[in-house]
């Protein structure tokens, strides 16, 4: 049984002569919260606005739910909301009328969905103010609750953080989380900070340039990574590097003037058999601690080995 809620395969896009996306593929599952990162300019919105109908591919298939956006696009569209740059809305109309207006033009939402949706955003009193008087962090949260009337099962989010405060970052994130734990809602979320993608993401797809340079499965921190990077103070971190070059399978990363940064693989091998080496060679080892790797770390690194081919 296929649980894929979107396919997206061989996708390609030109404006004018430059190719804006070339190639893309990757796949989202049920309850999956699939992460797009990438710099501005990457290709990240045109593919968003692809896959929501608002934009053509010069090449390759959209599939929603099993149903193919070129041939079955009605059906397809039926499955999923999206909130793409700023969120759509009358600033005339209150918060309650805004979900009034979104429900008519959608087939078979009931009062009691809109009241649903009303509780969702935790606007409170403020879903009867004219939604001008709203801060964007409001917005957001309307904007969202519109776009899950009609139960979807594919969320779609562009830069959802931007003009965010932190207090509003963090309910966003919440909202996430309860929409994959209590709908079950797959949620795929654009972004080019990418210490607020971390921490709510199973799954990162990195993309430059139009070209998808890494698809990372980070759900499971502890099974997905059992390389760390080690940094190991001393006082001959070149003689350190030497015996380290010589040790095999562990990578010397840099050479500092108070130590030296490694990777090892944990399944391979014991830090404390490393460090043992070192110092039966006659070298001090002062302390030694993990050095966390964040997204943004990982991407940065991609870069650089992207732009060295």
């Amino acid at each position: 049984m296929n649980n894929k809620v979107l396919e997206v395969n061989h996708i390609s896009k030109k404006r004018g002569r430059k190719k804006v996306l070339d190639d893309i593929n990757f796949s989202i599952s049920k309850g999956e919260v699939c992460g797009f990162v990438g710099r501005n300019g990457a290709g990240k919105t045109t593919l968003i606005k692809i896959i929501t109908s608002m934009l053509f591919s010069d090449e390759g298939e959209i599939i929603i739910c099993g149903k193919n956006l070129k041939t079955e696009r009605e059906e397809a569209l039926k499955n999923i909301g999206a909130v793409v740059e700023t969120p759509v809305m009358y600033g005339y109309m209150t918060g309650r009328q805004n979900l009034n207006y979104t429900s008519s033009v959608l087939e078979g939402i009931t009062n009691n969905e809109i009241e649903d949706a009303i509780k969702f955003s935790n606007l409170g009193n403020k879903i009867d103010e004219k939604v001008k008087k709203y801060s964007l962090g409001m917005k957001q949260r309307l904007g969202l609750v519109e776009a899950l009337m009609g139960n979807i099962s594919l969320l779609i989010l562009d830069e959802p953080t931007n003009g965010l405060d932190p207090m509003g970052v963090f309910e966003l994130k919440n909202t996430i989380n309860t929409l994959v734990k209590e709908k079950g809602v797959s949620i795929f979320i654009s972004s080019h900070i990418l210490s607020e993608i971390e921490n709510i993401c199973s799954k990162v797809v990195f993309i430059d340039d139009g070209k998808i340079i890494s698809i990372q499965e980070i759900g499971d921190k502890e099974k997905s990574n059992s390389e760390k990077i080690m940094f190991i103070k001393t006082n001959l971190p070149r003689k350190s590097s030497e015996i380290i070059q010589n040790t095999p399978d562990v990578k010397l990363l840099k050479v500092e003037k108070d130590g030296i940064s490694i990777l090892i693989n944990t399944e391979l091998h014991d830090i404390f058999d490393i460090l043992k080496k070192l110092h039966g060679t006659g070298i001090n080892v002062e302390g030694f601690f993990e050095v966390k790797q964040n997204l943004e770390d990982k991407f940065i690194k991609m870069m650089e080995e992207d732009n060295d081919e």
